[in-house]
């Protein structure tokens, strides 16, 4: 499946001693950039990464999985699509308190999408913490209003309320 042109994962001379350079590296990274921007790591190869570590969710290698989206996190942290991925792996492995922390990263990224909090909520409920769970499923019922882009994510979130209200 993964074919790709192995160059695309090495890093440059540049780059390498770049991270030999610590007053270098310490000022990029006070500036506020990411490991990816540090490393020069192309968006193509981010995507690479990411196709890399879904496939490795998709055929349920969720520790491996797991661990992919991690590093996906820790070169960039504001992928949401990494934390969600994340969370989902921890979820499926069990990790529900590493889930959460994962799903809440990814409502704190994209405010204005509801669908961390459904994931959030089914975490919380694994966990018997049906009160925080209501709120999740509240706040990403009040996220999704009558946007008709989450019309159906919303009727899921309020058939699950239903079901954590009895």
């Amino acid at each position: 499946m993964f074919n790709d042109d192995l160059n695309d994962f090495h890093l440059s001379k540049e780059v390498k001693d770049k991270l030999k350079n610590k007053k270098t590296l310490k000022k990029e990274l006070s500036e506020g950039k990411t490991a990816q921007e540090v490393l020069e790591i192309s968006n193509d190869t981010m995507m690479k990464f990411y196709s890399a570590a879904y496939y490795l969710f998709e055929n349920r290698h969720y520790d491996d999985a797991a661990n992919a989206f991690f590093f996906l996190v820790t070169l960039n942290p504001h992928g949401y699509d990494y934390w969600v991925g994340l969370g989902m792996a921890e979820q499926l492995k069990g990790d529900f308190e590493a889930a959460i922390d994962a799903y809440e990263m990814a409502a704190m990224l994209e405010t204005e999408n509801p669908s961390a909090y459904l994931y959030l909520a089914k975490c919380l409920f694994a966990m018997h913490d049906r009160e925080s769970a209501l709120d999740a499923l509240n706040l990403g019922i009040s996220i999704a209003d009558d946007r008709p882009e989450y019309y159906d994510l919303k009727l899921q979130m309020e058939a699950a309320k239903k079901l954590l209200g009895k």
